[in-house]
């Protein structure tokens, strides 16, 4: 007997499989292992173009901060207009999750003297 379109509606979600594929990416990517699964191309790119505009924000002496609120900010709208709010506060989440852990410190990152 096969699932009525409804109930597999619900156990699919395209945005849980896309954000488990990019963590397991990024498990591999931080692993040691040789056979570890590279960051999808588009991601790089969409990464290097967020650390450009970051690198040039921070030569034009602007507070971190206030650059951190607005990338924010921004993600925070593009996330809005293209995805559920249920989505948006898992990808909250597991930000929250990663800083509690630790995993998001960085004592190599830049700061503005503040």
């Amino acid at each position: 007997m096969t699932k009525p379109a409804e109930d597999l509606a619900q156990d699919f979600h395209p945005d849980q499989n896309i954000e488990a594929e990019i963590r397991d990416q990024a498990a591999h990517e931080l692993s040691d292992d040789p056979d570890a699964v590279e960051i999808p191309e588009e991601l790089r790119q969409c990464g290097a173009v967020i650390d450009k505009a970051i690198g040039y924000l921070v030569e034009q002496n602007l507070p971190t901060e206030l650059i951190a609120s607005a990338l924010l900010g921004g993600s925070l709208g593009v996330l809005a207009r293209t995805t559920d709010a249920e989505t948006m506060v898992r990808m909250l989440q597991t930000a929250i999750d990663s800083i509690r852990t630790g995993e998001l410190l960085c004592a190599d990152a830049f700061s503005d003297g503040e």
